[in-house]
């Protein structure tokens, strides 16, 4: 990769980090969603997993033979797309007969009919997608890394790719996708990646992750154009100021538990920022592999995939500006701001309590009896009132909680109503709103996001 590139900003060239500390592990038949806002680093990830592009620091152990497929990117532009898909089998070491049978193959599946012997410059978006993806797909990957193809894609077309990949993923294929769609992120992935402003924000189950980053991209909508500003600054900032040094520790504290020493560390050194290709302790964990290819592929099956990016750093250039980690702390000040200000609340109430409490027992001691048990009756009221409203309270926001995570994704396509959209998802029009915070049919746009019960 180029050396740390330069941001221009002031009439002054500024540095930043497109990724920082990024680390992944995909198993076989695995699928992995990659998710954030635009310029979070996706395609940089995917293009240093696909071995297109090489990280700054920091290692990646690939123990398969991966594919890529991209919109934008991978194939000869001034070559036909005959030429293309001839090229790829030759380099993909395949006898004769095999190559002709995938050729076939390729050609019925992609679709193509007289662009195929036109140079691939003049496709469409959409058709270049077709072709790349027919060709990675059918080309025997054990890894598929798969950014932002299948947004392009027409609906007929789009569900028999859907097919193929289930018998891939089925197949033991692990997949990487990366897509700005988020119904095929969920449609595919067991496990999903969110980034954010190169860093990892979130990974785990798919709908965990998917639900933070709803509430995240729920903020980024709301939130003001000064609040945006100042975020942007800030984050913008902190990428400009990553300390590579601080990661480079992590990574040899790490060696250390597994065996390395001192003596060790000019080699770590030189391994982390200037080899930057497997990770040491992959290395030395692995057997050398003997035996035909066979014994290989066998190998391969028997063992996960190690896609692993270990304290991954990369640097870019451009202008961007996107929300970041910062969000989440926001919601954990204001968390203990609020339960600040309820402690001292109750602090007050209680002094005022015991205030009251004197006054009543100087009261009663004047008083009748009968004063006592009014006084007595109707704080047992105010109890039971106060009791009553709290579990209201908590009800409510249990009963919205789980409203919300029993939900899936879809796209509004143009022309849907909500009390269409109820009837197809066996719901009501009531409980769309409610789960959206929508107020009415005008706020329901094609090509928005929105949430159904599954």
């Amino acid at each position: 990769m180029t050396e740390k590139k330069e941001l221009a900003a002031n009439n002054k060239m500024k540095s930043f980090w497109t990724l920082q500390g990024v680390s992944l592990t995909v198993n076989p038949g695995e699928a992995v969603g990659l998710i954030g806002i635009n310029g979070s680093g996706k395609r940089t990830l995917t293009e240093i997993l696909a071995g297109r592009l090489k990280q700054t620091t920091g290692f990646t152990t690939l123990d398969a033979k991966i594919n890529y497929a991209s919109s934008r990117a991978g194939l000869s532009e001034n070559l036909t797309g005959l030429e293309n898909i001839k090229k790829q089998i030759g380099q993909a070491d395949i006898d004769e007969l095999k190559a002709k049978h995938l050729l076939n193959r390729i050609i019925d599946f992609c679709e193509l009919g007289n662009w195929l012997y036109r140079p691939v410059k003049e496709y469409s978006i959409g058709m270049y997608a077709r072709l790349s993806l027919a060709i990675a797909m059918f080309l025997e990957p054990e890894m598929l890394v798969i950014d932002n193809v299948l947004n392009v894609l027409d609906i007929p077309y789009s569900q028999q790719v859907n097919q193929k990949l289930r018998e891939l993923k089925d197949a033991g294929v692990a997949l990487i996708i990366a897509d700005v769609n988020l119904v095929n992120v969920e449609r595919f992935c067991e496990r999903t990646l969110w980034l954010q402003f190169g860093k990892v924000q979130q990974l785990g189950p798919t709908a965990d992750v998917m639900l933070q980053y709803e509430y995240f991209q729920d903020w980024l909508r709301n939130a003001s154009l000064p609040e945006k500003n100042e975020y942007f600054a800030k984050k913008q900032q902190a990428s400009q100021d990553f300390d590579i040094a601080k990661v480079y520790e992590e990574f040899k504290i790490e060696q250390f538990k597994h065996g390395f020493t001192r003596k060790d560390e000019p080699k770590m050194r030189r391994a982390f920022f200037k080899e930057k290709g497997s990770d040491p302790i992959a290395d030395a964990s692995k057997t050398p592999a003997k035996g035909t290819v066979q014994n290989k592929k066998q190998h391969f099956k028997k063992k996960i995939i190690l896609a692993v990016i270990a304290f991954l750093c990369v640097v870019g250039i451009g202008s961007w500006g996107y929300l970041s980690r910062a969000n989440k702390q926001t919601a954990v000040d204001k968390k203990e701001t609020v339960l600040t200000s309820s402690q001292k609340r109750t602090s007050s109430l209680k002094k005022q309590s015991v205030a009251k409490d004197k006054k009543s027992s100087l009261a009663a001691s004047e008083s009748s009896a009968s004063a006592k048990r009014a006084s007595s009756s109707s704080a047992k009221a105010a109890s039971s009132s106060a009791a009553a409203s709290s579990k209201a309270a908590a009800a409510s926001s249990a009963s919205e909680s789980s409203l919300k995570a029993n939900t899936q994704t879809i796209n509004v396509n143009s022309g849907d109503t909500l009390e269409g959209l109820a009837q197809k998802y066996a719901t009501d029009v009531n409980t769309i709103k409610k789960i959206n915070n929508i107020s009415s049919e005008a706020d329901l746009k094609a090509g928005s996001v929105i949430r159904v019960p599954k």
